[in-house]
């Protein structure tokens, strides 16, 4: 007895009722069986290669199993859509989908194309691939702006569903892509850090709190470079003077003045004249991804050690 279809159908059961082609014939079934179960109304087919076991509830969780199934194998529910999967913010009128790839045909669904979803960015949610609530948190600033957004992020962490470190985290990743959309839940996680006393502070200690716990060696702190005739260039927050590699920290960089942004870059721009290369971190940095801090001033080195 071939029970392909009980393989099938025991799938769909955590899936909301909705399975696709591929999951069918990963199961043993054709295309054949397929066809004619869609012809004797056992199942119904909201989409090429997508289908719903007949009498299922028609629920607004079986319409997001079906959005995602139907829109490839990299396809997550995304934005306002897995919020509300995760429990956070309203359900949205329009189910988001998210995908790494293109040439997608036009869907009941709005379809998102993604460079930088990667795998820890995907849960599972009821039987439903998902983007997580960090990442969707940070996406849902792209239609929503800093209102919503920080109202969703309150809830989330008022429930103790996620952390402003997790979503920090994930936001300087794609952010720094380049990617359009990250400055609402910037803006908001910047206000949020300030009044946890994040964005307060010895950034000075922190930073080399962060490299001697990665076993890297630590650079001389407040240092006065001058010039080779002996004029002062700048005070620097730390030096390596073996590799010529200067360490600036940066407590406003989001909200920097006309005169010290001008400031800050003259005397980089001295300091480069002189031989010396620059990096610069923000508390943003430093709080949301120290990996990041780390992996920059190692690699410096390891540059000018060769």
């Amino acid at each position: 007895m071939n029970d392909s279809y009980l393989r099938v159908t025991t799938l769909a059961a955590t899936q909301h009722g909705a399975f696709n082609r591929r999951q069918a014939l990963e199961r043993g079934m054709t295309s054949t069986m397929l066809t004619k179960r869609v012809r004797n109304g056992s199942l119904t087919r909201p989409y090429e290669g997508t289908f719903v076991i007949a009498g299922s509830a028609a629920t607004w969780e079986r319409a997001v199993a079906v959005a995602v199934l139907s829109s490839g194998p990299s396809a997550v529910a995304s934005h306002a859509t897995a919020l509300h999967l995760h429990d956070v913010g309203k359900r949205p009128k329009r189910i988001e989908v998210s995908i790494t790839t293109s040439g997608l045909p036009t869907r009941g669904h709005t379809v998102h194309r993604s460079s930088d979803l990667i795998a820890s960015d995907i849960i599972l949610i009821g039987g439903i691939r998902s983007t997580t609530l960090a990442r969707a948190l940070v996406d849902s600033g792209i239609p929503w702006g800093a209102g919503i957004v920080a109202r969703s992020l309150e809830e989330a962490i008022r429930r103790e569903l996620v952390t402003v470190q997790v979503v920090a985290a994930v936001l300087h990743r794609v952010a720094r892509k380049g990617r359009n959309g990250a400055g609402p839940m910037r803006d908001v996680l910047i206000e949020r850090m300030a009044l946890l006393g994040l964005a307060e502070g010895p950034m000075d200690e922190e930073f080399l709190r962060i490299m001697k716990a990665a076993g890297v060696d630590l650079p001389e702190p407040q240092v006065e470079i001058h010039r080779r005739g002996g004029r002062l260039i700048a005070r620097v927050d730390f030096v390596y003077h073996q590799y010529k590699l200067v360490i600036e920290l940066d407590g406003e960089a989001f909200h920097p003045d006309r005169d010290s942004f001008c400031k800050d870059r003259r005397k980089q721009n001295a300091l480069v004249l002189e031989g010396y290369r620059v990096l610069r971190f923000t508390y943003f940095d430093l709080f949301a991804a120290p990996e990041y801090v780390v992996s920059q001033v190692v690699t410096a080195i390891a540059q000018s050690s060769r």
